[in-house]
């Protein structure tokens, strides 16, 4: 009786704290976003502003209106478009946090919300973010900062290859299979280009070229794999634990029974970072087919029954787990599976 006394207030306490503090909820797009938060029992403010350094200026301008000197500011994790508002509101002092969309969907939906605009949008992630205990983010070092950049523009590159390729061995007319062969060699030379630069960067960059080390020391991650791994994970001290960084990367199991009639088949949610799963998943391929530490854990699996993507998706996961402990450990692959 006495811990659920103690347990209820701790609640209530945390409750106050949460619901007293400033949280500004932003949904962000292309060209502008939107502001939101609300003081208790008091109406909500709002404000929309450009998506660029003027616009951020000009949010900033907004809080000293406000008299607000810091607050805690959350937005959904859309790439690129909130990348330079995150970096530059973290400059300015402010508290940030960065969530999944897929949490602020399904609580709108918890919610019954059946309207959907940007101003509405930006309420919502306050409220969220009010009821919720959510991380703090940090932004990545210059080094890995650009590293990302890059991985993704070769991403892009190689992406811009394969549609010219296409279009190239469907064309007839000589005058578009000449354009088309000259821009797809323009774009496997910024290609080369490209992954010289990445490969320049891990070698004399020496947080990057560290983190590459540890990556590279468990099976089936090469350097190629390990590059494309540190342009799309996040800064890590925003996950508690490996399991988050699963859930992030929508490797998390979806389990779907209810009484006796409800038996779903199980799978992963996929509510999370795709290109994360698809940089694992030739990895996983290649450890299931080798002679690896982990392999014991394949075996394992194959022993309960498991088979195909089943194993495939849990040694992805199992990969993801282990790419946390030695990232966050700063300590190389031991063997344990």
């Amino acid at each position: 009786m006495f811990t659920r006394l103690v347990k209820t207030s701790i609640t209530i306490f945390f409750e106050r704290v949460t619901m007293n503090r400033i949280v500004v909820g932003i949904d962000i797009s292309k060209h502008k976003f939107d502001a939101a938060y609300r003081v208790v029992d008091q109406k909500w403010q709002r404000a929309t502003f450009d998506n660029s350094l003027q616009g951020f200026k000009n949010l900033i301008k907004w809080f000293a209106e406000k008299q607000i000197k810091k607050c805690h500011i959350v937005m959904e994790a859309t790439g690129r478009y909130g990348e330079d508002l995150a970096n530059f509101l973290y400059v300015s002092g402010h508290d940030i946090s960065v969530v999944n969309p897929a949490q602020i969907k399904y609580y709108g939906r918890s919610l019954l919300k059946r309207a959907k605009t940007d101003k509405i949008d930006s309420q919502l992630i306050a409220e969220f973010a009010q009821r919720h205990e959510i991380s703090e983010w940090k932004p990545l070092s210059p080094g890995l900062q650009s590293l990302k950049d890059q991985t993704r523009c070769l991403e892009a590159f190689k992406r811009d290859a394969t549609q010219t390729s296409n279009r190239l061995e469907h064309a007839k007319d000589y005058a578009v299979r000449k354009m088309l062969k000259e821009r797809l060699e323009h774009i496997q030379k910024q290609i080369k280009q490209l992954t010289l630069s990445l490969k320049k960067l891990a070698k004399e960059e020496p947080l990057v070229a560290h983190k590459i080390e540890l990556l590279m020391s468990i099976p089936g991650i090469g350097e190629t794999t390990a590059l494309s791994l540190l342009g799309e994970l996040p800064e890590l001290s925003t996950f508690k634990c490996a399991k988050q960084l699963a859930a992030f990367a929508g490797l998390n199991p979806s389990i779907k029974t209810s009484g006796i009639s409800v038996k779903g088949k199980e799978a992963i949610s996929k509510t999370g970072r795709k290109e994360l799963r698809k940089i694992l998943f030739f990895p996983a391929m290649s450890v299931m087919r080798g002679s690896s530490p982990i392999k014991l854990f394949v075996e394992r699996l194959r022993g309960k029954g498991k088979k195909g993507k089943v194993i495939v998706t849990a040694v992805m996961r199992k990969m993801l787990h282990v790419v946390f402990g030695v990232l966050k450990t700063q300590t190389p692959f031991q063997g344990a599976a």
